[in-house]
């Protein structure tokens, strides 16, 4: 099979195939990220980065049987509304590539496609299934994971449904080493751990007891239940582990990069689980 994958970060997508077991024959990367690139190359010899998405027509690649993509949400989400004060979507600088993965489609023609995006305005998302020609299937990570992240993933391949409860407890996955957890500190002058704790004692009122931790981003302190936690008298933000481990990622799969690098390449991808759970389906 062969694979092109669009905004492929750190190549999620290619661990999800080796998951579901999909042979591949080929897989084509298209990524601006040096940071991206650096995590995705330190673990996979055989992809081949093409370059910039803005660039698709000088591409000349064999038949593509799968086209990975997605597309940056930014203008989508609720942050967007925040910095933005309106969310600018399908017309936004970076959600807007959603046309340049469209564009692809229509140059590649593949027998399956696959696109994830957050879960958006239903204007938005009603365009962007007029376009692909299929209804979106809402999947929570929550079901194969302890985090909390609900995403759209439109997508031909057929026999697709939400994947079984596993009913997966961020407390039995929990770091508790005091050495390794030490080094993921929280500098209270610096955080927003006032806002959220007593800024004394380190207590966390966030994921501390909870079961699922809310979805990651690279400020683990925005909001509560986001990613702060009480560890023997002091607070700490997750571990590098337990963000890896958060997305189904193999252990040590960002080690190449430094924390807040792989806070923000592991906040940026996909749950592999889910992905492999889709592309399953193509072997049936």
């Amino acid at each position: 099979m062969n694979v092109l994958s669009l905004f492929d970060g750190i190549s999620c997508g290619r661990v999800a195939l080796d998951r579901a077991n999909i042979k591949v024959s080929k897989y084509y990367a298209s990524e601006i990220d040096k940071t991206a690139i650096k995590i995705s190359e330190n673990n996979h010899s055989d992809i081949e980065q093409i370059g910039n998405v803005n660039d698709i027509q000088s591409w000349n690649l064999p038949t593509i049987d799968l086209l990975l993509g997605g597309s940056p949400c930014q203008d989508f989400s609720r942050g967007a509304t925040i910095s933005n004060k309106v969310r600018t979507g399908l017309k936004g600088d970076r959600s807007n590539l959603f046309w340049k993965y469209l564009e692809a489609k229509h140059k590649f023609n593949p027998k399956y496609f696959l696109l994830e995006n957050v879960v958006m305005p239903k204007e938005h998302e009603e365009i962007i299934t007029m376009s692909l020609g299929v209804e979106p299937i809402k999947i929570n990570s929550n079901l194969v994971s302890f985090q909390n992240r609900e995403r759209l993933y439109w997508t031909n391949i057929p026999g697709v449904s939400p994947p079984e409860d596993r009913s997966i407890s961020f407390q039995d996955y929990k770091d508790t080493n005091f050495d390794y957890c030490s080094q993921f500190k929280v500098n209270q002058t610096a955080s927003r751990l006032k806002m959220w704790g007593d800024g004394v004692s380190g207590n966390c009122p966030n994921v501390t007891y909870r079961n699922k931790v809310n979805c990651v981003t690279l400020k683990q302190d925005r909001h509560k239940n986001s990613g702060l936690i009480e560890f023997d008298g002091f607070c700490r933000y997750l571990t590098r582990r337990e963000l890896e481990l958060s997305q189904t990622l193999n252990i040590g799969y960002t080690d190449s990069v430094s924390y807040n690098q792989a806070c923000k390449a592991i906040g940026n991808g996909w749950t592999v689980d889910v992905i492999a759970h889709i592309l399953s389906s193509m072997e049936k």
